[in-house]
């Protein structure tokens, strides 16, 4: 279920992560707008993820890893029938793992479990419902290091290098429970009811040395605290219903779904200035004292600037969503719907300073987002297809006139041919694709108020034009392969003078509107069974990710005055290949062996991020590192 929460809370104010991979049976991705299926699409791509179910059938899994840098994970798995019949079932899944980190003062830990139970009710009805718990705890850097020293040369640092506090922290909690009903009026109707629960918080709190620029007046030394909640419930209601029309059988689907979500953020920071320090002579001990944080007299004593500020947000949404997969006859075949969206968000924030309580004001919006998709199949092996879908974002980000900026908008066109191979063992895609949206939110560069705290602009018309080409399958019994190659230009479609005049962004038409995005990604992997004795076999693999050259969205000189803007001259980061391979034993369907190594040859290179400067923001990719993992399943 598609939320707003990211864009509600902000960048520290993420109460939620990710649930684990073990409670999951399957991960389906989307590419594109999923205009059906999320109220505020964009492009990219949707990952649906599947969870396990209870089985009627007892079954079990225990898988065991252990890798570089201290990791170490064990899960366990157990499903089966509670009843003689099978009609009342259960799972039970657990996870616990530690993983170490190849940076300093970096690590997590890891516990999660979960409890189904499925019934039966009748020969028509089928219910289940769950819970999972999950608590993370790590290490919070959110600013990197520094690539660029006072004179502009490149600081190479070791790939360990940190500059946060012994007592930076980052610890996630949440509560899910579920509840599904699925009934099954007749072959050609079946409905569904799900109800959904979500209860998370978390801590974020870090002590760190940073700053954008190579001048040492513009470092900082900061202490932050993020004390973040959750409450989201969501409930839906849908039907597949099967037709016959003209002499060919159809789908039509309905669902309507409905959610309320209660975010709060307390925000505590204090920035001081850290003049006379270099990178090589910094000294965590500055930072290793932790501030009372209830103190905020105290903790306002540290630096210039001080906050001390509580954020609530709710968010209400509604969502109604049909259409229907038509076939005009064997070879052709149409999917059309929309879907209705309805916002309403309620803000506000309490100064613990000042004792200032101010509201934002209530944000209402609607939409009609509407998704067509066409194939043809043209020959027994061979299917061409085409699709368009709306998009529509409605955004948080207040203007300086405390305006709430309008929607992001636009479209997604794709074309593709899909194919068949070897007796539908090898799969082939070629699609070729057209994103344009506007109005995305941007730092407005030229407003501050007194307290420090920006405001955005809506940034021009971007198009993104591209093609993918993909193979997936089997060449043979033996020899799998996957590959696949990506093209993607983006690029401003209006000249955005206004905008270009009061940042350090190149707004111009023809500019590149995404240049941490690589314009060129290639993929391949292959693997090779060698059949052993009875049941006995060894698996081979290796591959290699491919992807060009990517520089931050600043420029290094101002587009109108030509300033030049030594923050942004950084090494751009340029093209490289990983290479991965793995290992793998098999003994029987029961028990296997895998070791798997991941960047061979120890290639340095950072993380795409869009706001790397020379003073921070800057991630080293993970490094040389090996994994063996130990699996039993009965």
């Amino acid at each position: 279920q598609s939320t707003t929460a990211l864009a509600a809370q902000g960048l520290y104010g993420q109460s939620k992560e990710h649930t684990d991979l073990a409670f999951y049976d399957r991960v389906e991705v989307l590419r594109g707008v999923a205009g059906l299926t999320q109220s505020n699409g964009e492009p990219g791509g949707t990952i649906n993820l599947v969870r396990k179910r209870p089985q009627k059938e007892f079954g079990a899994n225990l898988s065991l890893s252990a890798g570089s840098y201290d990791y170490y994970r064990g899960s366990v798995d157990v499903t089966g029938g509670l009843n003689e019949s099978g009609s009342l079932r259960g799972r039970l899944i657990g996870v616990s793992g530690k993983e170490g980190s190849y940076r300093d003062l970096q690590g997590t830990e890891r516990g999660a479990a979960s409890a189904m139970v499925g019934a039966d009710l009748g020969d028509f009805s089928e219910i289940l419902a769950g819970v999972i718990y999950q608590k993370t705890r790590s290490v919070y850097d959110p600013f990197g290091i520094p690539v660029m020293d006072n004179d502009g040369n490149a600081l190479n640092l070791s790939k360990r290098r940190t500059f946060i506090s012994d007592w930076s922290r980052s610890v996630y909690e949440k509560y899910n429970t579920f509840l599904e009903l699925n009934h099954k009026f007749s072959d050609n109707i079946k409905a569904y009811a799900k109800l959904n629960y979500t209860h998370s918080e978390s801590l974020l709190k870090f002590g760190s040395w940073h700053g954008v620029g190579r001048d040492p007046a513009s470092r900082y030394i900061g202490y932050d605290r993020y004390d973040n909640g959750s409450k989201e419930l969501s409930f839906q209601v849908g039907s597949d219903i099967n037709y016959e029309l003209f002499g060919q059988s159809h789908v039509f689907f309905i669902n309507a779904t409905a959610s309320k979500e209660r975010f709060a953020q307390h925000d505590r920071d204090v920035y001081g200035g850290a003049a006379g320090l270099t990178y090589e002579s910094f000294n965590k001990g500055l930072i290793n004292n932790e501030p009372n944080w209830n103190d905020t007299t105290a903790l306002c004593a540290l630096g210039t600037r001080c906050y001390n500020l509580y954020y609530t947000t709710k968010i209400y949404q509604q969502m109604v969503a049909m259409g229907t997969r038509y076939n005009f006859n064997d070879d052709w075949h149409l999917l059309v719907g929309g879907r209705y969206s309805r916002l309403k968000r309620e803000s506000a924030t309490d100064n613990y300073r000042t004792g200032r309580h101010s509201e934002d004001d209530i944000v209402k919006k609607h939409k009609i987002t509407p998704y067509v998709g066409l194939t043809w199949d043209f020959s027994r092996d061979h299917s061409l297809y085409a699709s368009y879908a709306k998009i529509y974002k409605p955004q948080t980000a207040r203007d300086r006139n405390e305006k709430i900026l309008e929607p992001i908008v636009g479209y997604n066109a794709e074309v593709g041919l899909k194919s068949e191979f070897f007796d539908s063992a090898l799969n082939t895609t070629v699609a070729f694709f057209q994103i344009e949206q506007e109005n995305r939110a941007v730092t407005d560069y030229d407003y501050y108020d007194a307290t420090g705290l920006s405001r955005s602009v809506a940034s021009g018309k971007v198009r993104s034009r591209g093609f993918d080409i993909e193979a997936n399958g089997a060449i043979t019994d033996e020899w799998k392969v996957f590959g696949g190659y990506t093209y993607n230009k983006s690029e401003y479609m209006k000249d955005e003078r206004r905008l270009a005049a009061l940042s350090n962004v190149d707004y111009r038409k023809g500019a590149n509107a995404k240049p941490w995005i690589p314009k060129r990604m290639f993929k391949l992997y292959s693997s090779y069974e060698i059949p052993l004795v009875a049941q006995q076999k060894i698996t081979l693999g290796a591959g290699f990710r491919y992807q060009s050259k990517t520089d931050n969205q600043y420029t290094r000189h101002n587009i109108s005055t030509g300033a030049y803007y030594p923050a942004n001259d950084i090494p751009v980061q340029g093209g490289y290949t990983i290479w991965d391979a793995n290992a793998a034993y098999e003994y029987n369907e029961n028990f296997s062996l895998n070791l798997s190594v991941k960047n061979i040859t120890d290639k340095r290179y950072f993380v795409n991020q869009n706001n790397r400067v020379a003073g921070q923001n800057n991630y080293y990719g993970e490094p040389r590192n090996f994994m063996l993992t130990f699996n039993y399943k009965y």
